[in-house]
């Protein structure tokens, strides 16, 4: 029995141990085997390698050939990014070197954001305060909610509401109904048949699952026609799309119940920034350029410019849509999880937003990774031997995700 690298597997090889997804389906029984099919959907669900019967001649690389000039440049630019944490902490170490690998691999090593930074000047006191009374007064309109998500609430919340009056409140939203079902027809859940209407992957997901759902898509939506001078949406998208999947994977692995609420929480966790961005465009970008300029993290400027953070701002949106509690708590303390009312899911998002962040997929204008708490990530209990495996996982998940971005 030889374990083998699913980008080194072969037709016709034969299982030596059964597969399983991050929910426990299995995939593909022990004895059977292995065809290009399964090859592909093992790949889908991140399945970085299997154990088959064989010789040594199937057996893969632990990681691929990489130059080792890029690797070199990879570390040094891992180095800067990482200025603000302890890179002697098992689990910043172990990832640094996963990221190091995941930037060679995905030509992100050299990756700067768009915008176009220069030293403002500062007027620090009266900003500070002009912001919290804006914000206090409710002089900043916040965008509404669409009206198909209350009612998707309302309906869900009632103990006598069916698959079909689910479906029947998602199908007066055409745009919903279709991007519904392109995303539950996708390989994120990875249906061996084509779902065709709302009924029915309301019966295969749930219920409460597809209303989060519905509430991530809407919401997604709201923001998307922001001017790239004042952010690239696309690659802010990029990154709460997936610190959503990578949130969703990591509460799988630790089994927990709340798997869509965390999606939701990490698609929502950077909110309030956006919030930032279109009222306050000239803050913003005076907060971007001394983040920048004096290497320091994008939301500690923010409290010290502003008196807040995007967190702050974005548990307000959360409380104006009455969305529930743990999304305004993992929302709110995202960057603090410690200080949360509701530990574990706050730690999860905290986890997901620091390894997306390393790994530098998309942006929400933070430059740097951010520190663990590390008081909550010892109370989390995650194996640090699965970080490399929830990579493999969420990326491939969000492969199969990225397209509604365009949508």
């Amino acid at each position: 029995m030889n374990a083998v690298q699913t980008d080194q597997l072969r037709a016709g090889q034969i299982l030596a141990e059964e597969v399983r997804d991050i929910n426990g389906r299995l995939l593909l029984a022990k004895g059977h085997e292995i065809r290009s099919n399964h090859i592909r959907i093992f790949k889908i669900w991140g399945i970085t390698e299997v154990n088959v019967f064989g010789t040594d001649r199937h057996k893969a690389k632990i990681d691929p050939v990489l130059d080792p000039e890029l690797v070199e440049q990879a570390r040094e630019r891992m180095m800067f990014l990482c200025r603000h944490v302890d890179i002697e902490h098992p689990v910043i170490k172990e990832l640094f070197e996963l990221a190091v690998r995941f930037r060679c691999r995905h030509d992100l090593v050299g990756v700067e954001s768009n915008l176009h930074i220069t030293e403002p000047e500062l007027s620090h006191q009266t900003k500070k305060q002009t912001f919290i009374d804006e914000l206090n007064k409710k002089k900043v309109i916040l965008p509404e909610i669409p009206a198909v998500v209350f009612e998707l609430n309302e309906v869900v919340a009632n103990p006598m509401s069916s698959a079909g009056h689910i479906a029947e409140v998602v199908n007066r939203s055409p745009s919903l109904t279709a991007l519904l079902l392109k995303i539950v027809n996708s390989s994120f859940y990875g249906f061996p048949s084509k779902i065709d209407n709302v009924s029915h992957a309301v019966m295969l997901i749930g219920t409460r699952e597809i209303s989060e759902l519905a509430l991530g898509i809407s919401i997604l939506t709201i923001f998307k026609k922001i001017p790239k001078q004042i952010i690239d949406m696309y690659s802010f998208q990029k990154h709460s799309l997936a610190c959503g999947i990578f949130s969703r994977v990591i509460a799988a692995h630790l089994n927990s119940y709340q798997t869509e609420q965390l999606f939701v929480s990490g698609l929502l966790h950077d909110l309030g920034r956006l919030i930032l961005y279109i009222h306050f465009p000239k803050e913003s970008h005076d907060i971007i350029s001394r983040s920048r300029n004096r290497s320091k993290l994008l939301f500690k400027e923010e409290r010290d410019y502003l008196g807040s953070d995007h967190s702050v701002v974005g548990k307000q949106l959360m409380q104006q849509w009455k969305l529930p509690l743990i999304l305004e708590n993992c929302v709110r303390y995202h960057h603090i999880p410690s200080a949360a009312q509701h530990k574990a899911p706050a730690t999860i998002v905290h986890l997901a937003d620091i390894v997306v962040n390393s790994l530098g997929i998309g942006s929400s204008g933070e430059k740097f990774v951010p520190p663990l708490d590390n008081s909550a990530w010892e109370k989390l209990n995650f194996p640090i031997s699965s970080l490399q495996k929830i990579i493999g996982q969420a990326t491939h998940q969000f492969k199969a995700m990225e397209p509604i971005l365009q949508a």
